[in-house]
């Protein structure tokens, strides 16, 4: 899925993203955020066949104690169905219910109507867009915030 050129568009996988950085990632860096209690990373399955259709993460803000910024991604056979959204409403549930937070963003470029489809189906507000905020592959490139609160 990381080799998908619509993901690699919009998201910061590293460009060629071989086989041996996804194990790393997943035995290392995810391991060691996971028991510090900073990252969070779910492979979304269908349970049915056991196919991998995503992801979906939580990450704390540090410095800013009950924040959490939430990222996903679909694989491309999966897209258009529902199912980024329904694991970022799982997500959320989950980071109100069970980590206890009371403030979810997400960061989207403004162009990625994938990505805001999803922010908007999942009651996540938009707060303002950050104006040439962060640099993508060389690019400057604007951030929409949009966020949800916990009720």
């Amino acid at each position: 899925v990381c080799q998908d050129p619509e993901l690699q568009r919009w998201t910061r996988i590293p460009v060629p993203y071989p086989r041996v950085d996804a194990e790393w990632f997943v035995t290392e860096i995810e391991t060691r955020a996971g028991e510090r209690g900073e990252e969070f990373h779910f492979a979304v399955v269908d349970v049915a066949s056991g196919q991998g259709l995503g992801s979906v993460a939580l990450v704390l803000v540090p410095g800013a104690p009950g924040v959490g910024e939430v990222g996903y991604y679909t694989a491309p056979a999966a897209r258009g169905r529902g199912v980024a959204a329904d694991s970022v409403g799982l997500l959320v549930d989950w980071a109100v219910d069970v980590v206890g937070l009371v403030r979810l963003e997400l960061h989207i470029d403004p162009r990625n109507t994938g990505s805001l489809a999803v922010a908007r189906r999942c009651a996540f507000e938009l707060e303002g867009v950050l104006r040439s905020r962060t640099e993508h592959r060389g690019e400057r490139r604007d951030v929409a915030i949009h966020a949800r609160l916990r009720p």
